[in-house]
């Protein structure tokens, strides 16, 4: 340890470049702390649990935010102040992390010393996914971005011409930061989503370099409009909540009514999703966000029954009977034609859905490098991916242009 602290000493002496500083602190920190799912000897305020002494000022002085539907944060209003948390649940682990939302101009409260501040409105964010970005955009502060961890897969408009212009740098992948793009960036708060502890992160080093960092998992919520809600999250950190209430507000209301549209159709048109992978098939559980969007699409979902919100891993035998006999298949992995989707296995031209040509892949919108606008703008308007998968199971219900024009998100494999 002794020579760890010497390198530094003499990094600093010799005048190194502040980046080089910082890296070797970096790695300081991550040898010392462990990393944010390693051991450590000292505390992780980050994460540990609320001391008796927090709960009490939380009860006592704080109203939580009302939230409908999404059940892995919460936030609590202060006389002048905010307070976020988020728990995640992750292969059998539970996390806490607290967060200090605090004008920039107020003084420290008492009784917070187990939360990670944040100075509020934030207005330099950076981002370890693009998933993020929709529900920032939503709110009108993709103005604020100044960092992501793979700029070229970024698909909105705005983004990508401030990326051209260099106002938006790479900050490499959340197991492995840019320390030193990190450390000139100087954001005021870095968004990461939460990893397995199989792929250890190492998140804690970049707060203990005094960089706060909002760890998310709305991937994890049941239900589509849960996953949508956090919006309200982001609002927090810019002050934008009133909008991201409006927002939601007409999202959720979309949603509803077009869910009510399959409420009494009388045919539930099976489907198979995904595409198989070194012989085992990922199937989304029975409590994901996914059969939920499947359930309101008017589908019939063989594993509905299965109590799982991430995905089950199945073998190929297991599924090969329920594929064959699927009416669409939706979502086949990364495939733009038939002819691809056959390359990958002849078998598959045995699935009913290929035989009658209903293979549908929510890959219309693809930049360059294969960013896809699924993912980055549909996390936060699942009414839209909604109102695409209606279109595709029940044709008829709605009305619009032709099938393939009145997609948003989805395109027909041919």
């Amino acid at each position: 340890m002794k020579r760890l602290a010497y390198l530094l000493m003499v990094l600093i002496r010799h005048r190194f470049s502040k980046a080089a500083c910082f890296a070797a602190m970096l790695f300081i920190v991550v040898f010392l702390a462990g990393g944010l799912y390693g051991c450590s000897d000292e505390p992780d305020n980050s994460r540990t649990e609320t001391p008796p002494q927090s709960k009490d000022v939380l009860a006592d002085k704080a109203a939580e935010a009302a939230l409908s539907y999404a059940k892995g944060f919460t936030l609590h209003d202060h006389d002048g102040f905010k307070t976020l948390i988020v728990t995640i649940d992750l292969e059998g682990r539970r996390d806490t992390f607290h967060y200090l939302l605090l004008p920039k101009k107020a003084s420290l409260p008492k009784g917070f010393d187990d939360h990670l501040t944040i100075r509020t409105p934030v207005e330099r964010i950076a981002l370890f996914s693009t998933t993020h970005i929709g529900y920032i955009d939503l709110l009108g502060c993709s103005d604020r971005i100044i960092g992501v961890a793979r700029p070229d897969y970024v698909n909105t408009a705005s983004l990508q011409e401030r990326i051209r212009k260099g106002d938006i740098s790479e900050i490499g992948m959340p197991f492995s930061p840019n320390a030193e793009v990190i450390l000139e960036l100087n954001p005021e708060v870095i968004v990461a989503t939460a990893l397995p502890p199989s792929r250890k992160t190492d998140h804690q080093a970049i707060v203990k370099s005094g960089i706060p960092v909002v760890v998310v998992a709305e991937w994890l919520e049941q239900s589509p409009l849960g996953r949508a809600e956090w919006i309200k999250l982001y609002a927090a950190l810019f002050d934008r909540e009133e909008l991201a209430k409006e927002k939601f507000a007409g999202i959720e209301q979309s949603y509803d009514a077009l869910a009510a549209l399959t409420d009494t159709v009388t045919h539930h048109p099976s489907i198979i999703p995904g595409m198989p992978f070194k012989d085992s098939w990922f199937v989304p559980g029975g409590k994901s966000y996914v059969a939920e969007l499947l359930r309101d699409a008017g589908a019939h979902y063989h594993w509905n029954d299965r109590a799982k919100t991430g995905s089950i891993k199945m073998d190929m035998e297991a599924v090969y009977p329920v594929a064959l006999e699927a009416e669409f298949w939706l979502n086949p992995g990364t495939v733009l034609s038939l002819d691809e989707l056959l390359a990958r296995d002849a078998r598959f031209k045995d699935f009913l859905s290929v035989k009658t040509g209903k293979v549908y892949n929510n890959n219309k919108q693809l930049n360059p490098a294969g960013g896809n606008a699924y993912w980055e703008q549909g996390v936060v308007q699942p009414d839209r991916i909604l109102e695409d998968l209606i279109r595709i199971l029940h044709p008829g219900i709605l009305r619009g242009d032709a099938l393939e024009d009145s997609l948003m998100f989805y395109r027909h494999v041919r």
